[in-house]
């Protein structure tokens, strides 16, 4: 998924508090998929917190957002792409269940489409 954002937490010792995901559509609209929370580390956190305002901008850079998750929230250029594991989709359209896996520092954002799993492999 492309990091197109990041919240705050307001937790004590804790940077982070989810990161704002989405994937490129087949006509090359940047698809917000929602958040993330869980699966970094607080080193981690505070890096991306650290990293992610050299690429701010002021408004999102997905095509829409749902009004949910737009408080609190501050955008970035989709540069960054996360691994995410997540169990399905909500009717929404949003990641049920996300958990961050790591930064793939290998992918290019502009090249994150939405993976299907193959049956019988």
């Amino acid at each position: 998924m492309v990091i197109g954002g990041w919240q705050e937490s307001d937790k004590q010792g804790r940077s982070l508090k989810s990161l704002l995901l989405g994937y490129y559509d087949r006509t090359g609209r940047l698809v917000f998929a929602g958040k993330v929370g869980t699966g970094f580390s607080l080193k981690l956190g505070r890096e991306l917190v650290e990293r992610m305002p050299k690429i701010e901008r002021p408004d999102p850079s997905f095509a829409s957002v749902l009004r949910d998750y737009v408080r609190g929230s501050r955008w970035t250029e989709p540069r960054l792409v996360a691994e995410i594991a997540y169990s399905n989709w909500t009717t929404d359209g949003v990641m049920r269940h996300p958990k961050f896996l790591g930064l793939r520092e290998d992918k290019l954002a502009g090249k994150v489409r939405l993976e299907r799993a193959r049956l019988g492999s």
